[in-house]
């Protein structure tokens, strides 16, 4: 790719070729003249920041009938950086200054030939940069629309990306059912036949513990299916009308505290559905560590606010609620982990900690979209 010259560069050079039409002019221009076009040189060298402005100042110039390029670099500048009205006007401007006659005696000595001759040159003085203007806008255009289509094409390349991986995790995710499940099914049903059957009292504990763990891990395992399943745009998908239902189906004290503004515009599904979902994990988690503690759950914002703020609150475990047998310590999930990716992908974040008494907080925020 071709290397652009510096633009201070191109307007120093635009300044010098400018200024030496100024050693061909005839002997007689006079100081006036003279002055208007030191006056347009110097305008050159901030056409870009003010295009109009300079080639109005190129104006006087050109009415001198033969010290054109300023005027030229200003119109063409004018062109390409203004509107189609305000360049076409500054054309016209420019070829009625450029062709107008001295005097009215001159006017009216002038034939039609005459008058045809004298405007073909302003015409052209006027038209070609115009129309060289308007190409490089056109250009220049053209090439952001590029620039804007291949981001375009990119985001939909990722979204491409990520739909794929939606479904292979899909796919994994029945596969894996199928397996684990069809084996924990087994292990369950003879951990109940030992249980019904054995002599020994140790035995049918032991039989009860693992029918118990066997049940509890088949639980988990629909859990983790239903997360790698869920769809990740669009859809008919669990929003805010379905917390509730979650909260009732959850069998956990739960104080629920909704500071909602959202009748004039209710968040958007991907937006609701991160809500559900940071709610559902926050209570699967206060289930599974702290049994018997009580939840608070905080949901509050609205378009006003711009913002929409999740909080999860359970106590310490009730030690009364502890399984009687000590369970073996979990390395920690991914459901932290995977809300907060969630979160970050619409723009929010969320943060996970535990409490002075022993509890754990987990709040969310999430911009109202």
């Amino acid at each position: 790719m071709a290397r652009r010259l510096p633009a201070r560069a191109v307007d120093a050079g635009v300044v010098a070729v400018a200024a030496a039409e100024l050693v061909t002019v005839p002997d007689g221009v006079g100081p006036v003249v003279a002055a208007s076009y030191l006056l347009a040189v110097a305008a050159l060298a901030v056409r870009r920041r003010w295009p109009l402005a300079v080639a109005l100042a190129t104006v006087p110039a050109a009415a001198s009938g033969y010290l054109w390029l300023a005027p030229m670099f200003a119109l063409g500048t004018a062109a390409a950086l203004s509107s189609r009205v305000l360049a076409y006007s500054c054309a016209a401007v420019m070829f009625l200054v450029a062709a107008a006659p001295a005097t009215a005696a001159e006017a009216r000595a002038r034939s039609a030939h005459e008058w045809a001759t004298v405007a073909l040159g302003p015409a052209l003085f006027s038209a070609g940069p115009t129309v060289l203007g308007r190409l490089a806008r056109t250009r220049r255009e053209l090439a952001e629309h590029l620039e804007r289509l291949n981001a375009v094409r990119e985001l939909e390349r990722e979204q491409a990306a990520e739909r794929a991986i939606v479904v292979e995790r899909a796919r994994m995710a029945r596969e894996m059912h199928d397996v684990v499940s069809h084996q924990v099914n087994l292990i369950a049903v003879e951990a109940g036949v030992l249980a019904l059957t054995s002599r020994d009292g140790r035995a049918r504990d032991c039989g009860e513990r693992i029918g118990e763990l066997s049940s509890r891990t088949l639980d988990e395992l629909r859990d983790m299916l239903g997360v790698l399943r869920a769809p990740a745009r669009g859809g008919a998908t669990a929003g805010l009308a379905d917390l509730p239902a979650l909260v009732a189906a959850s069998g956990l004290p739960v104080r629920t505290d909704y500071r909602l503004a959202t009748a004039s515009s209710p968040p958007s599904p991907e937006t609701a559905h991160a809500v559900f979902r940071i709610v559902q994990e926050s209570l699967t988690n206060a289930a599974k560590h702290a049994p018997g503690s009580a939840v608070g759950l905080v949901i509050a914002g609205g378009p006003a606010h711009g913002t929409l703020s999740v909080e999860v609150t359970n106590g310490p475990p009730d030690d009364a609620s502890r399984p009687p047998h000590p369970r073996r310590r979990r390395a920690p999930g991914h459901g932290l982990a995977g809300l907060r990716e969630r979160a970050a992908l619409l723009g929010g974040s969320v943060t996970a900690a535990p409490t002075a008494d022993g509890g754990f907080t987990v709040r969310a925020e999430l911009p109202y979209v």
